[in-house]
């Protein structure tokens, strides 16, 4: 950040009388005025004309740089990019949540708004140092050796662990040494170690050094920290959505004995510096009892440079490739690295030389021919070998360890990359009220879903940022913090139902942070949504940030479905009918739909069971069928009747989308197995037509035996070798309509190892006036032109008028009668069937559903 004094005239004029310098240091410091004023200037040309200035002093150092052989991706100091800032207004909601993520641990961070002036860090006569309040609570373990908070002077020169350097004097510059060597002793924050080792030593090999624009009071003219006269420091750090100002004075937590409660220098104990960044980032995460994240979290809170998590063990993961990526991009200094182990038993710890659920920081990385290997930084001072053995002139608890042992080591690869390599960004904030935990979802309909269109093709990232609130990522809810992830569909500026059909899954990660990348066609719309697992219950808020090289825009996604019609139903023991081979699957819950015109209509099926948090935690898989039909219930479906389905039966809730025709339709909902029980919900969404006269109409059909008597007839039973015809007389005193359907009962027995459809055998059901040569058939249970149909299809006589006289003894009376036109595979080998009649059963279930009573005889045989 440039000097807030200066302008880009001062600027320029400062970097010209540095260029004729035929030294380093005058190139590099030509170059950085140079993009110091670029950044202060809006002129086309001045920025043209600057932008080739500051080339031209990069391409001149890069000539006196001496030469590094070519084997290490040390470079030279280059001016550091101007990260993009979004243009994107935010909104008065988005402002709200802004300052919302100001108060947190029981302080207040405010937004920055402008740079520290020398004023706020001055001591005027008779005032004390300025003290923070409240103290950052500390852990047990630390308490018991805790001597009380001390200004730097006391607190630095009482540290007695042993160090390689004994300069215990304060100091914030690190000039005459070549080396940091940052350790962590008795706190849980490696993860925060880790992440100064990183930025140290991407300083240290060159690069133009970012500490300037985060850590205040900055002294201009040596390029370094400076010790503030009130002890008060300012920070500048990017959380909750927006860059804050973290205020902390300098006392830090001493120890009575050896051991050490704040970050320290080996080699220059009286560094001041990392314990200040340190103290500042746990007062932002609650305290010193802070049990850790990762440090490309803590990265991009201290530098803002956009965290990546790369799983090594992913399938996905392509070593070279990595490699490649990672290699220049530290040479570059556009790249910060640090490695994470994963859980490890104390056997496995001893074995491999490696802490578990550590973070390590990498400080260098170095290829010869095929030789590739990661300079690696253990910051810890606990006492364990290392798992390649490390060289007598390196800095203790460092490594050199080839690339392809980091996969067999580590588990992830965390990288924090420089936002100033993209040109643009678009920042947007939203607030996700959970009512309760709940696992991952695959109906979105009510997720936060957005709209992303690159102007070029080109690789867009999207970083989404849950803020941080108190409480969160304690000790006390450790491993119930839940996990984020950003899924990328190829819709047409359209909101999505169903996570299925993403053409990039983002992980699952329990950090605050997770980032997608993906390449973007031009102009070509993306719909991105974001999904939760087992958050906590409550109201998150979010940032959702997007980095191109292009102009790019992220916007809400408009709703393909404006409108909503929700049913609320359940399957019971009369309808729960199972799935579509089911006889019974008729019986499910239907209903009615209407569309005056035709459009883009969905159907959202949900297991709604009051018992479980959410239908995604159910074992009931559920389907949706459209059929076309006179929107009323239906009794027999045909292949071609079916317009629409959800697919294969899906787990708690499923989603069919059509485009439908004008006319009346019949939806019938099934779970997988019969008679499972639950509550459920079905949402009728559509576009609606402009200018349309009328609405769809969405109802539910009343259930087939609404307002009428069910029946039970005992079963008719068919054996192997036994007769092929049976019936039953029917009596009633009235008038009444009646349904009669046949299915398999629970006594019938397959032949071993055959299907109940490839078993049946061939049935009819049938209404008849007497018997004997001059009976009448009055209906019977043909369709699709076919007399005879397998009894595991189910047998229907739908809707039949039965009078009083259809039953006189002049008639013959009125007979409901089974026929069996062929034998199923009852039994395959019919001698067993023989010797064994019990086993070879068709059993014949039949219901009649009347208005009235009716009443039933027995069955019994006859040819007709």
């Amino acid at each position: 950040m440039a000097d807030n004094k200066y302008t880009s005239g001062d600027l320029e004029s400062r970097a010209r009388a540095l260029e004729n310098g035929s030294d380093l240091n005058s190139t590099i410091g030509a170059a950085e005025l140079y993009m110091q004023a670029l950044s202060l200037t809006d002129s086309p040309s001045d920025r043209k004309r600057l932008d080739a200035k500051c080339r031209e002093m990069i391409s001149k150092a890069e000539t006196l740089k001496s030469s590094t052989n070519g084997e290490s991706n040390t470079a030279v100091e280059e001016p550091l990019l101007g990260p993009p800032i979004s243009k994107r207004a935010p909104t008065t909601r988005e402002k709200i949540i802004l300052l919302e993520g100001s108060k947190l641990n029981n302080f207040v961070f405010k937004p920055w708004d402008q740079d520290p002036t020398n004023k706020d860090f001055e001591l005027g006569p008779g005032q004390e140092p300025f003290t923070d309040a409240p103290t950052l609570p500390l852990s047990v373990a630390q308490l018991e050796c805790f001597d009380g908070w001390k200004r730097p002077s006391e607190a630095l020169s009482a540290v007695r662990f042993p160090c390689t350097g004994d300069d215990h004097e304060v100091t914030m510059s690190t000039k005459g040494l070549d080396k940091i060597d940052l350790v962590q002793d008795l706190t849980s924050d490696c993860s925060v170690v880790a992440s100064l080792c990183a930025g140290s030593s991407r300083a240290g090999r060159g690069h133009k050094k970012i500490s300037s624009t985060f850590m205040y009071p900055w002294d201009h003219d040596n390029q370094t920290f400076a010790l503030s006269a009130n002890g008060r420091y300012i920070l500048r750090f990017y959380f909750n959505g927006c860059w804050r100002r973290v205020e902390i004075d300098d006392l830090l937590p001493t120890s009575k004995t050896e051991r050490v409660l704040h970050v320290i220098d080996r080699r220059r104990p009286g560094l001041l510096w990392p314990a200040l960044v340190e103290k500042a980032y746990l007062k932002v995460r609650g305290g010193y009892d802070f049990p850790g994240s990762n440090s490309g979290t803590d990265l991009a809170v201290i530098t803002g440079w956009i965290p990546e998590q790369i799983f090594l063990h992913d399938d996905d993961v392509d070593p070279e490739g990595l490699w490649k990526e990672l290699f220049m991009a530290t040479r570059d200094g556009h790249a910060m690295i640090t490695l994470g182990t994963g859980k490890l038993s104390k056997r496995e710890q001893k074995h491999l030389g490696l802490a578990a659920e550590h973070d390590y920081a990498v400080l260098e990385l170095k290829e010869r021919g095929a030789i590739k290997e990661m300079l690696i930084k253990n910051p810890w001072l606990m006492e364990i070998d290392p798992p390649i053995e490390e060289s007598s002139d390196m800095i203790p608890g460092t490594f050199w360890m080839p690339f392809n042992s980091v996969f067999q080591y580590f588990e992830n690869l965390y990288v924090n990359w420089n936002p100033g390599l993209f040109d643009h960004r678009s920042d947007m904030h939203f607030t996700w009220m959970l009512d309760r935990q709940r696992p991952a979802a695959t109906i979105l309909d009510d997720h936060h879903q957005f709209v992303v269109v690159s102007s070029k093709s080109s690789e867009v990232w999207l970083l989404l940022n849950r803020h941080f609130r108190t409480g969160d990522y304690t000790h006390a809810n450790s491993g119930r913090n839940g996990y984020i992830s950003i899924f990328v569909f190829d819709k047409d500026r359209r909101r999505v139902l169903s996570r299925e059909g993403a053409v990039n899954k983002g992980p699952f990660v329990d950090s605050p942070n997770t980032l997608v990348r993906f390449e973007a066609a031009a102009n070509k719309p993306y719909t991105v949504v974001v999904l939760q697992a087992e958050l906590p219950q409550g109201k998150h808020n979010f940032t959702l940030s997007l980095f191109s090289h292009c102009k790019a825009t992220l916007e809400q996604a408009p709703p393909l479905y404006p409108h909503k019609v929700s049913l609320s139903s359940q399957w019971t023991w009369f309808n729960a009918g199972g799935s579509s081979d089911s006889p019974h699957y008729l019986t499910n819950p239907q209903f009615g739909l209407s569309v005056p015109d035709t459009q883009q209509v969905a159907l959202v099926l949900r297991v709604a069971d009051s018992t479980l948090s959410n239908c995604d935690n159910t074992q009931i898989h559920v389907k949706v069928a459209v059929l076309g039909s006179d929107g009323q219930r239906v009794t027999r479906i045909r292949s071609r009747d079916v317009v629409a389905h959800s697919g294969d039966y899906r787990r708690g809730s499923t989603v069919v989308e059509k485009i439908l025709q004008s006319g009346s339709y019949t939806i019938i909902v099934s779970t997988f197995d019969k008679q499972q029980l639950s509550p459920f919900t079905l949402d009728f969404c559509y576009s609606g037509v402009s200018g349309t006269s009328s609405a769809p109409t969405f109802r539910q059909l009343p259930a087939e035996d609404a307002g009428r008597h069910r029946i039970q007839v005992p079963p008719a039973v068919f054996t192997a070798t036994g007769t092929d015809r049976m019936l039953l007389p029917l009596t009633f005193q009235r008038t009444t309509q009646a349904i009669f359907v046949a299915g398999l009962g629970k006594a019938h027995r397959m032949a071993s190892g055959a299907s109940s459809s490839a078993s049946s055998s061939l049935f009819k059901l049938s209404l008849e006036q007497g018997q004997g040569p001059y009976k009448q058939t009055i209906a019977d249970s043909s369709h699709h032109d076919e007399e005879y149909h397998a009894i595991s299809a189910g047998l229907r006589i739908d809707n039949l008028r039965l009078h009083r006289d259809m039953q006189s003894a002049e008639q013959g009376g009125l007979w409901l009668v089974l026929e069996r036109l062929a034998h199923g595979e009852v039994l395959e080998d019919q001698t067993v069937a023989a010797s064994r009649p019990e086993e070879a059963v068709e059993a014949i279930q039949v219901e009649i559903l009347t208005e009235l009573r009716v009443d039933v005889g027995a069955w019994g045989t006859g040819q007709g």
